[in-house]
């Protein structure tokens, strides 16, 4: 139990510095602070909603893989923070590009850029039978307080910043997908 409670929480914590990286990019544009409340709320609330889906699947592929689904499952985590992790060097700093003020689109694709892999981890969990709610809420939490941190240390610092963000939020799901494996 304390080990899953603990894996929700890194996982967690390594998706909200994906939303953190972004926020930096972002921030460093200097967008309106509505926007930010905005931008932050949006990301918070579907780091609730992705996740509860994806562990719905995921607990209903497990009911019917068994303990071949959690294999698979610690195989996305895997992808998914090595696909963080390189993208984080990949990226062009100048790439991150957004009006002062971005409208409710706008701001809705950049939350949703941040959130899919929320969908993901949701379900690697689903094949780990965490309690869901737990789960979705540790990530919408998690994510929302480092989306707003990462967009208030935009404002005064450099991008560069956000690509390490990003890429210690990868290498801690690689990890945590090779404690799954094993």
């Amino acid at each position: 139990m304390a080990g899953t409670v603990f894996t929700v929480l890194m996982i967690g914590v390594a998706l909200g510095m994906d939303a953190f990286s972004l926020g930096i990019g972002l921030g460093a544009q200097g967008l309106r602070w509505r926007d930010v409340a905005r931008l932050s709320a949006m990301i918070s609330l579907l780091h609730v909603l992705l996740p509860l889906g994806g562990i719905a699947i995921g607990d209903a592929l497990h009911h019917l893989f068994g303990s071949t689904f959690q294999k698979i499952g610690a195989a996305l985590l895997l992808l998914l923070g090595a696909r963080m992790t390189l993208e984080a060097f990949r990226r062009d700093p100048q790439s991150v590009r957004a009006p002062v003020s971005a409208g409710p689109f706008k701001l809705l694709v950049f939350a949703l850029s941040v959130s899919l892999d929320a969908l993901s981890a949701g379900l690697s969990l689903g094949s780990l039978q965490v309690n869901a709610l737990f789960a979705a809420l540790v990530f919408g939490l998690s994510s929302g307080i480092l989306s707003l941190a990462g967009l208030y240390l935009g404002r005064k610092a450099t991008y560069t910043l956000g690509d390490y963000g990003q890429a210690a939020g990868g290498a801690v799901l690689v990890v945590l997908g090779l404690k799954l494996f094993m």
